[in-house]
């Protein structure tokens, strides 16, 4: 598996309907919510990729990639992953901070899904998205928030609906705009 957001985004559209059964969506909406989801989190992460952040440590500590190895048990809960691996809520925290009913509100007004379902669903895929990180931080041999902040620019580089005037990419600026301190 490659660690660019298409692939990723098509491994978590193959289980969508797991997804969606934990989020109280159809397949179609939870597909939907991914494509806007996956952006919205990496567009934090790189908010968050400076240094003396500490974003660079919590992947090298606890986000090797593993779990990309086996969504389908991290989604079923079978994996067997650590709880600092799978930690969604307080990746969620650091990323977002007090931002964050902000941004389900934003993917909520994007999706057409509740910002409740939009709540379930951030934490499922953070620790993907990290592992993410992990494994292409690895891969590149990536040092220093500059290397990581590289990694999550080319991610997003190919994540397509974030920019655009009015788009989800203006309000997550509008809502992080380097206010956030890590």
């Amino acid at each position: 598996m490659g660690y660019d957001i298409a692939s990723i985004q098509q491994v978590l559209n193959d289980h969508a309907d797991v997804i969606g059964s934990k989020i109280g969506a159809d397949p179609a909406q939870t597909q939907q919510a991914i494509s806007a989801a996956l952006p919205a989190l990496l567009a934090g992460l790189q908010q968050q990729a400076t240094p003396g952040s500490g974003l660079e440590q919590a992947i090298t500590t606890d986000h090797d990639g593993s779990i990309l190895d086996d969504i389908a048990g991290y989604l079923q809960g079978t994996a067997g992953l650590s709880p600092r691996t799978t930690d969604g809520a307080g990746i969620l925290g650091h990323v977002f901070g007090d931002q964050q009913q902000g941004v389900q509100q934003a993917l909520s007004s994007q999706t057409g899904l509740s910002a409740s379902s939009i709540g379930q669903l951030l934490p499922l895929l953070a620790p993907i998205v990290m592992g993410m990180l992990g494994r292409g931080s690895r891969s590149q041999g990536s040092s220093g928030a500059g290397g990581l902040g590289d990694i999550l620019g080319g991610l997003l580089g190919g994540a397509g609906g974030m920019g655009g005037a009015g788009g989800l990419g203006d309000v997550l600026g509008g809502l992080l705009g380097g206010n956030r301190q890590g």
